[in-house]
């Protein structure tokens, strides 16, 4: 529940946290109307995203449906909303059919990737890139990168965990780090160990 909570409010708290940072900070009214509705949209997924936890937390049936889990046919939405905020992102997406886990941690890894390179990422080029290659589900996402610079909104230092976790969970492997300027994240997710997670 952490890491969910973690991925799906945090994330929006971010973006809304530096959405306003540069509203007040220009001068363009356009700009200025942009970076708001950026700040709207993110702060009403976030909302709807803490009333479906809250509505888990609460049910005690056991019967509350996943299927309100984000797919990776949402990649597209959630690339949309990283260059509304401002990032250079292409995505490149070639996978097939992805177990319901497999697909939910794989979604996740890319949305907090993505908002770490909102937080962190020194202009340039960001890429996600998904493979399905000898039984798993291979994620990469890489974006520019330089030492010391501080990050444009406060985080928590559990999205990599997070990521590291839910890899681990389906038997998955996780590395991130800089290499040659650029700051690099890969997830491998065996797509056998999603049928049974």
């Amino acid at each position: 529940m952490a890491r969910e909570l973690h991925d799906m409010v945090a994330n929006h708290l971010s973006a809304i946290a530096i959405h306003s940072t540069a509203a007040l900070s220009l001068d363009d009214a356009k700009a200025t109307r942009d970076a708001l509705a950026v700040i709207r949209e993110n702060s009403v997924a976030g909302l709807a995203e803490m009333r479906r936890l809250i509505g888990i937390l609460r049910d005690r049936s056991g019967d509350r449906e996943p299927a309100a889990s984000p797919t990776l046919a949402g990649l597209g939405a959630l690339v949309g909303t990283a260059r509304a905020g401002g990032l250079d992102v292409t995505l490149d997406a070639g996978h097939g059919e992805v177990p319901a886990p497999v697909e939910l941690a794989a979604y996740r890894i890319v949305q907090e990737s993505l908002t770490n390179a909102l937080k962190h990422a020194v202009e340039g080029s960001v890429r996600v890139v998904l493979r399905q290659r000898d039984g798993l589900l291979d994620i990469r996402v890489t974006s520019p990168y330089r030492p010391g610079d501080a990050p444009r909104a406060p985080g928590s230092g559990a999205g990599l965990t997070g990521m590291r976790e839910r890899a681990a969970l389906l038997g998955g492997t996780f590395e991130a780090g800089p290499r040659d300027g650029v700051w690099s994240v890969r997830a491998a997710l065996p797509l056998t160990e999603g049928d049974s997670a």
